[in-house]
């Protein structure tokens, strides 16, 4: 995905919504057609943001990755440096939420 996040700049509703929509078209695409085409395409941040949308826990280990660690990746590229820190040292509850929106959403 080209839509990077600023290290610090508080993302805008409209960023994050097209980052939801994108992890949900990839998450069709491994629905209908599997992993194997898309894990050397996507970058691994991308992959770990798909296999939470699924819930894939075997995906995530594949890629040597926990839930909390995979959110806590995703937490500093959704937030940025400070607000990725702070939600990391919160327990990655908004990181979290952001995610359960998605899952509440398909």
């Amino acid at each position: 995905m080209t839509d990077r996040l600023p290290l610090v700049e508080i993302p805008s509703r409209k960023r994050l919504a097209r980052r939801a929509d994108d992890l949900r078209h990839r998450a069709a695409l491994v629905r209908r057609y599997g992993w194997d085409q898309y894990r050397s395409r996507w970058s691994t941040g991308e992959v770990l943001g798909v296999a939470l949308v699924l819930d894939d826990q075997a995906e995530l280990q594949r890629c040597g990755e926990t839930t909390d660690s995979a959110l806590e990746r995703w937490a500093y590229d959704l937030w940025g440096i400070t607000g990725g820190q702070s939600d990391v040292d919160a327990g990655l509850q908004r990181t979290r939420a952001w995610f359960d929106s998605i899952h509440a959403a398909r």
